[in-house]
């Protein structure tokens, strides 16, 4: 095959505009992937990819572990690969991949399902995550309201794969959020920085219930936090005020879901 060197070439801008640009990604329903694990694990979650980039070290271990289905690709210089890359250390395999079916918020929550809401979420880091610890735990679905756009290459990278595996709905509007839970008998609960909400850690959950994590500085809205059914908090020692979005996510949602398992409905 042809090596391309040139960042001038057709495929190599279109690459970097999707990988810059969210109205890009928007108008095409594409969106790029960096990285050997990444782009294998959308192959295996039948992801459409429809184009691989790879320097000739990458295409060799692409080769080895690749699952059996046919991908387009293109063989890039190491210096053109090194130009690419968002990481501090290329892995030489780079892809265009459409984004996945995302089903509409009327159409998201199941009636006994666990979701996670993400409101105002603006770092990716904390978006992938997330996303990441959702799928770990075993959560239905999340959703992401006025967050940074999840296809951005830095929540894309964070999500570890996961995007691929767990349920994503976008929207704007929170609600719309409140009414489609409200259809579907979805509890939902805010967690807040309150010493009067119920402590996470002597919550009883039941199946079809949803936890909105707020934004990284200001936390829920508070008009957003008494919308919801409930308010729970992560109680604090120390001189510690707050945690991480990702952090207290990753605690309530283990809560969540270990409180339904003990104590919720089963069936």
């Amino acid at each position: 095959m042809q090596i391309i060197t040139s960042p001038e070439n057709a495929q190599i801008k279109h690459y970097r505009k999707l990988a810059a640009s969210k109205k890009e990604r928007k108008l095409t329903g594409l969106f790029v992937l960096e990285g050997l694990r990444l782009v294998l694990d959308a192959a295996k979650n039948s992801a459409k990819i429809h184009q691989l980039f790879c320097t000739e070290d990458g295409f060799s271990k692409w080769e080895q572990q690749r699952p059996p289905c046919a991908i387009p690709c293109t063989l890039l210089s190491e210096k053109l690969a090194t130009m690419l890359s968002q990481t501090e250390h290329s892995q030489g395999v780079y892809a265009i991949c459409e984004k996945p079916k995302s089903l509409s918020i009327n159409a998201f929550f199941k009636k006994k399902g666990l979701y996670a809401i993400l409101y105002q979420i603006q770092d990716p880091g904390n978006a992938g995550m997330i996303l990441r610890t959702a799928d770990a735990m075993g959560i239905d679905g999340v959703v992401y309201c006025a967050c940074c756009d999840i296809y951005n290459p830095k929540v894309v990278r964070a999500t570890m794969g996961s995007l691929f595996r767990i349920p994503v709905c976008q929207v704007d509007e929170i609600e719309s959020v409140f009414d489609a839970c409200h259809r579907e008998n979805i509890t939902t609960c805010a967690a807040v920085i309150n010493p009067t909400a119920e402590p996470v850690g002597q919550c009883s959950f039941t199946q079809g219930t949803a936890i909105l994590i707020g934004n990284e500085g200001n936390g829920l809205p508070p008009k957003t936090a008494q919308r919801c059914d409930r308010q729970i908090t992560i109680p604090m020692h120390g001189n510690i005020e707050s945690l991480n979005a990702a952090m207290a996510a990753g605690i309530i949602l283990w809560e969540l879901k270990n409180g339904v398992t003990s104590h919720g409905e089963l069936n």
